[in-house]
């Protein structure tokens, strides 16, 4: 074996040190994703997906280029392990891998754009004070317009750095926005546990 020294990058994640701690971030791979999209010079978007997107799959919707999508998205998914902001918003939009249709494509190019914008974004890991595991957990109720089930989500820290994050439709029909809460502590909780 021959000792290489510090990471400083791997499988598309850069990783650099600091005395504050270590940041992981993909800015290579972005760019690159910005250039096979043709979106180098967008302007970026404010935010990865609309509030109150409302995709879902309509029969009479144009279809886009399956193959074409399903590259993006999985990328997409691969970037989203240094990028906790995009993580809904991918998970919405690789619900459509099956039959993509121009607005799931939109949808998908968006969180490219906003990419653009937040291109040197990524995660820290920093010595600190803060002891113990903490968890947040949220859930919306009903929102699939489709088959009405809830997505629930939850980030972990450990003694004060993100270190775990998840949305996910939940698998059952939540009868009130109680029970979708309810559903998403419990996923919170065993990720803690």
């Amino acid at each position: 074996m021959k000792n290489l020294g510090n990471l400083k990058y791997f499988l598309g994640i850069e990783v650099l040190r600091s005395e504050g701690g270590i940041f992981l971030r993909q800015k290579k791979y972005i760019l690159d994703i910005l250039v096979e999209t043709g979106l180098i010079d967008c302007k970026p978007a404010d935010t990865p997906i609309l509030v109150n997107h409302g995709l879902q799959i309509s029969e009479e919707a144009k279809l886009a280029d399956q193959g074409k999508y399903q590259r993006l998205v999985e990328k997409l998914i691969y970037l989203s392990h240094t990028r906790p902001d995009i993580a809904y918003a991918v998970g919405v939009v690789s619900q459509f891998m099956h039959r993509p249709q121009k607005d799931h494509f939109e949808a998908a190019l968006r969180i490219v754009r906003y990419l653009k914008g937040t291109v040197e974004h990524g995660i820290m890991f920093r010595k600190n004070k803060h002891r113990g595991v903490y968890g947040f957990t949220d859930a919306n109720w009903a929102s699939n317009p489709i088959d009405r089930k809830s997505t629930a989500g939850y980030f972990t820290f450990v003694e004060g750095n993100l270190v775990t994050w998840r949305s996910k439709k939940q698998k059952v029909v939540a009868l009130s926005s109680a029970e979708a809460e309810f559903r998403g502590i419990r996923s919170g909780l065993i990720e803690i546990l």
